[in-house]
């Protein structure tokens, strides 16, 4: 016959590190923040994708010899749109993951962080960057309780915190 209590614990309890993913513990970026950051981001992605757009078109121009067929224009924005997606997948899990900081985030005085306040993984930064593609998924911020914690934060478990 065991004498453990079924109601117990299952492990040690350490009250520093439980319940570091509740909303109060770590100090999230606003609303505001998490809304200007999207903004700069997205204003730098388009100057970038615009920049391999233009590259994708002369390129097929070059190929083409001046000319472009409508099959032929039709293969190049199809080339110049996976390219961009590639390209913003890169810019946020490259920046994320070695800064912790995308422009926007920087400007803004956000930091991407783990539930618990840690690094982000690689993964998580991938995750993070994947799940942004989510049709609908800037209306994840709504609700919350206030907290601004979209898909992309909650699926890889990673938020967004003020630095400043």
């Amino acid at each position: 016959m065991s004498s453990s209590n079924p109601y117990s614990a299952s492990g040690a309890y350490d009250p520093l590190t439980e319940n570091l993913n509740a909303p109060g513990d770590l100090p999230l970026a606003s609303q505001m923040q998490r809304f200007l950051t999207n903004i700069i981001d997205n204003i730098l992605l388009y100057f970038i994708n615009t920049g391999v757009g233009v590259g994708v078109g002369l390129m097929a121009a070059i190929v083409g010899g001046g000319q472009l067929s409508q099959q032929g224009l039709s293969i190049a924005q199809i080339i110049a749109t996976l390219i961009g997606l590639l390209v913003a997948l890169a810019y946020y899990c490259i920046l994320e993951m070695t800064t912790g900081m995308t422009l926007g985030k920087l400007i803004m005085g956000t930091k991407v962080v783990t539930e618990t306040g840690g690094v982000p993984s690689f993964g998580q930064c991938l995750g993070r960057s994947a799940c942004r593609f989510i049709p609908f998924e800037a209306f994840s911020f709504f609700g919350n309780k206030g907290f601004p914690i979209g898909w992309h934060d909650s699926i890889p478990k990673t938020r967004v915190i003020k630095t400043r």
